[in-house]
């Protein structure tokens, strides 16, 4: 399911119309149906409610005064890959200390990988 902070596309009449990111989802007093927040990103941006059924928050067709509405998912980027960061860094890489290297510079030394210098 849509979890809150998602960003949907809305596609209206089969056509791709609006962005919109979940601000909430509650259960509405008909069983099965959801109150669902909606901040639409235009300009202004607006927040709307829709009253809509998992099927519907999840992606299935539906109609809004006869008129064909459907919502999509929008892929995060780089969700899939988990960041460098979080397991310590590339293998080999190392820190380099910028204060160091433009002492080496002012003082004419070649700064680099291969300069010699471990440090």
């Amino acid at each position: 399911m849509i979890a809150l902070g998602d960003v949907v596309a809305i596609h209206i009449n089969n056509q791709p119309s609006i962005y919109a990111r979940i601000e909430a989802i509650e259960p509405d007093i008909k069983p099965r149906w959801f109150q669902v927040k909606l901040l639409l990103l235009s300009f202004p941006p607006q927040e709307v409610s829709w009253i809509l059924r998992r099927e519907y928050i999840e992606g299935s067709p539906f109609t809004m005064n006869d008129t064909p509405v459907q919502i999509f998912p929008v892929k995060r980027a780089g969700v899939s890959r988990p960041s460098p960061l979080a397991k310590g860094g590339p293998k080999g890489a190392e820190v380099i200390s910028m204060s160091r290297a433009r002492d080496k510079k002012a003082n004419g030394k070649k700064t680099g990988p291969d300069d010699g210098d471990p440090t």
